[in-house]
């Protein structure tokens, strides 16, 4: 990412420290500190739809019954270490700023045959995130035509138009937005004659706003949620940690495909695991060390868990059918959540990842 899981590790521990220092539960102490609707962000911008944190909050303790976990006291000097962490996150959706208005300026096309069947026309690329199920949706619902007649073919740029790259957990918030809107344009004109052409250009919401020179205001238009739990076991000897569980809460708003949206969400929580406990990426006089997949280890299903997901629904005005973002988002909570349940387990303070055996230990690590 661009720097929000290195923050929000470090925001997360930060807190997790604090509320033990304290002697107080980490969990209700992020929660007595958390966002609402209504309140200002570190720019100056405005939570300008409802945080749905504590409902989240209440499921996740729930699916990992972290309040029973959390009490739980350590054992003996031989006996594996437990213990259980929890994270709270939220990632914005589409570019910073004013970056949607004044760099990209995203522009859609439909076109309708003779035959009443529909081209997709963007840049946007499925790299596996499922665009090319999500956008049809969009555009079939909103005609009310079957999927199978709407087409979307790898984006050819002598044939799009530039909707912008697919990055920043935009697709479906920007792009697919601008996609409903065509849509209902072309379903309007329906009945006319012919191929049918619409094209629709993004238009920055009048209450987002934001100073490109003093970096304030409305940083993004809207925000997705999430709230993650991980337990550990450590063995006391060799001071590996195993994964024994991981669940996961997320606000996306309203889904357009849930099936695609649970396959985003456990690919980055599992990523987010690897991230806090196998990828090790250290350098030497400039030289990384770690050089290819045979050193630089990356999980596998393998090593983790079934991980336990459910969404807690919202809807948001300005994307397709109550749609916000889920890029970027389920990758974030999953190493702080591990790293505050490997503190939890040891009683001593986790503040870098990944959390290796050799870093438990205490040796020396670059």
């Amino acid at each position: 990412g661009f720097g929000a899981p290195q923050a929000l590790f470090a925001v997360e521990m930060h807190l997790q420290s604090m509320a033990e220092r304290l002697r107080q539960d980490p969990l209700d102490f992020k929660m007595r500190h958390a966002l609402k609707k209504g309140d200002r962000t570190v720019t100056g911008g405005r939570m300008h739809d409802e945080v749905k944190l504590p409902e989240m909050a209440e499921v996740l303790t729930r699916m990992s019954s972290y309040r029973r976990k959390q009490t739980v006291t350590r054992k003996g000097p031989d006996e594996p270490r437990r213990g259980i962490g929890i994270s709270l996150f939220f990632h914005g959706c589409a570019f910073t700023g004013s970056g949607e208005r004044d760099k990209i300026k995203a522009v859609v096309k439909l076109r309708r045959d003779e035959s009443g069947r529909v081209e997709l026309l963007v840049s946007s690329t499925d790299m596996g995130q499922g665009p090319k199920t999500t956008l049809r949706k969009i555009v079939s619902r909103t005609l009310g035509i079957p999927v199978e007649h709407v087409r979307y073919d790898n984006p050819d740029t002598d044939r799009v138009p530039d909707s912008g790259p697919t990055v920043a957990s935009r697709t479906i918030i920007i792009v697919g937005y601008l996609l409903e809107q065509a849509a209902r344009e072309m379903k309007e004109r329906w009945a006319e004659q012919g191929e049918l052409e619409v094209v629709r250009q993004y238009r920055q919401p009048e209450h987002i706003r934001w100073d490109q020179e003093l970096f304030q205001g409305d940083a993004y238009p809207t925000y997705s949620w999430g709230a993650n739990a991980v337990e550990v076991e450590i063995d006391p000897v060799t001071m590996e940690v195993a994964v024994t569980g991981a669940w996961g809460v997320f606000d996306i708003g309203t889904p357009i495909d849930e099936k695609i949206v649970e396959g985003q969400i456990r690919g980055g929580m599992s990523q987010g695991l690897g991230y806090a406990t196998i990828e090790v990426l250290e350098s030497e006089r400039g030289k990384l060390l770690q050089a290819n997949l045979t050193d630089y280890i990356i999980p596998t299903t393998m090593d983790y868990p079934t991980l336990e997901v459910r969404l807690v629904e919202s809807r948001y005005e300005l994307g397709p059918y109550g749609a916000k973002c889920v890029g970027e988002l389920p990758f974030l909570g999953a190493a702080p959540a591990l790293a505050a349940a490997v503190q939890h387990a040891l009683g001593k303070p986790i503040t870098r990842i990944p959390v290796t055996p050799e870093y438990l230990m205490g040796v020396n690590v670059r």
